[in-house]
């Protein structure tokens, strides 16, 4: 009896698991197959961009955004593509190919190109998924017949064209009739990245949860393979191996280069420590407050906080939180300030140890035009590193700990 969630660690693995899963849903011989997801992030539902960005079904309808946008890429899109779409589906397929919001869910039925978009972005720091949909299946229980219709494809019998027209209502009719379960079905391959990535699609209806649902449902035809975060790099490895790269997903120029670019880096062991000097403690410069302190000797003119490349953000001083005076005190202690703007981290839970570098006339550390630190001179092993605020920022309204 099949689970409802597997793990894997390597690509052997992940196949062995597919071959299960295909010999419970599908004949020997049978020569179709289940379809794959692959989702940088495990804990991520299965929602199309458009219910993941712009909100319910109710809302979407409510305010026409589809309606626009589809408007919108239809009347813009022919000037800059050579893609010709043939109906209202086409053009749906484009949209969703060139990353306009829609209602579509990419699926492939390549085990393997979901294994490579599972992994392909990961940054080890979530486990990432490969979903694993019967949408025979699922089209059994949505439309009642166990068949995946290319809505766009000529010479598609009439009567199943209308089994799936109403996931695609026409423009402007407040999504009249949309159904609420979602429905697998195939695309025109009318861009050459689809063909390659063997690509299909689910269309959601008005449940934002109508394929999670699915998930251990009885006679179930949904399965989650996990991915451990700490095996993606190892997975990318074995997968370019076995020739899935961006070259054969992506081809194109692009893609190559891409492919060139990651197998040719320089892997070098993975050594968190390189090029680490610091670390907080309660400093002996601002009274009850924390400092930065060297914990091994560095010298003059050395680039203290390597690695640390976090965006600022910049806001008004007029648009400051006034209440409560913890988090305006937020601001106060770790922003660099020009001209009553605020340049502080995207969020304030992302604050890296530059933040916390204390204020003296009489720096060991200085500040350059692009927010990096250097050392004025040597720094022994248990000194406080500090900065003169002034060089590089306005006075603050109360004294802070940290620019």
């Amino acid at each position: 009896m099949l689970k409802s969630e597997y793990r894997s660690e390597s690509v052997s693995e992940f196949l062995q698991i597919v071959d299960e899963i295909k010999g419970a849903w599908f004949e020997a011989g049978d020569p179709w197959g289940p379809w794959f997801r692959g989702q940088r992030k495990a804990h991520h539902l299965l929602l199309p961009s458009l219910y993941r960005h712009y909100g319910s079904y109710a809302q979407i309808r409510r305010n026409n955004i589809e309606d626009e946008l589809r408007e919108e890429f239809i009347v813009r899109a022919p000037s800059l593509s050579d893609a010709k779409p043939a109906d209202p589906w086409e053009w749906y397929f484009l949209m969703q190919h060139f990353g306009a919001p829609t209602r579509l869910l990419d699926w492939t039925d390549g085990a393997l190109i979901g294994m490579y978009f599972a992994v392909r972005d990961s940054t080890g720091e979530h486990d990432a998924a490969v979903w694993v949909l019967d949408p025979y299946e699922l089209n059994r229980r949505t439309i009642k017949k166990e068949e995946v219709i290319p809505p766009s494809a000529p010479g598609v019998v009439v009567r199943d064209m209308r089994l799936v027209k109403p996931w695609l209502p026409a423009r402007f009719t407040r999504m009249a009739g949309l159904p609420e379960r979602p429905v697998a079905i195939y695309p025109t391959h009318i861009a050459r990245r689809i063909s390659n990535q063997r690509s299909c699609f689910t269309i959601h209806g008005t449940s934002l949860d109508g394929l999670d649902e699915l998930q251990g449902s009885r006679g179930g035809c949904l399965v989650k393979i996990i991915i451990p975060s700490f095996r993606t790099e190892t997975i990318r490895q074995q997968l370019d191996t076995c020739g899935v790269d961006d070259a054969t997903i992506f081809p194109d120029l692009e893609g190559l280069s891409r492919t060139l670019a990651a197998r040719w880096r320089q892997r070098r062991s993975i050594t968190p420590h390189r090029l680490v000097y610091t670390r907080l403690r309660p400093s002996k410069v601002a009274r009850g407050g924390v400092g930065i302190f060297a914990i091994r000797k560095i010298r003059k003119g050395i680039r203290i906080f390597s690695g640390d490349s976090d965006e600022m953000v910049w806001i008004e001083e007029k648009f400051l939180p006034k209440t409560p005076k913890e988090i305006r005190k937020l601001y106060e202690d770790f922003s660099v300030i020009k001209q009553k703007r605020y340049g502080c981290p995207p969020t304030f839970n992302r604050l890296t140890p530059a933040w916390y570098l204390n204020d003296s006339r009489k720096p060991n550390v200085v500040c350059d035009n692009e927010y990096e630190f250097f050392a004025l001179r040597d720094i022994r092993s248990g000194e406080e590193l500090t900065v003169d605020y002034s060089t590089y920022s306005d006075p603050p309204k109360v004294s802070r700990k940290g620019p």
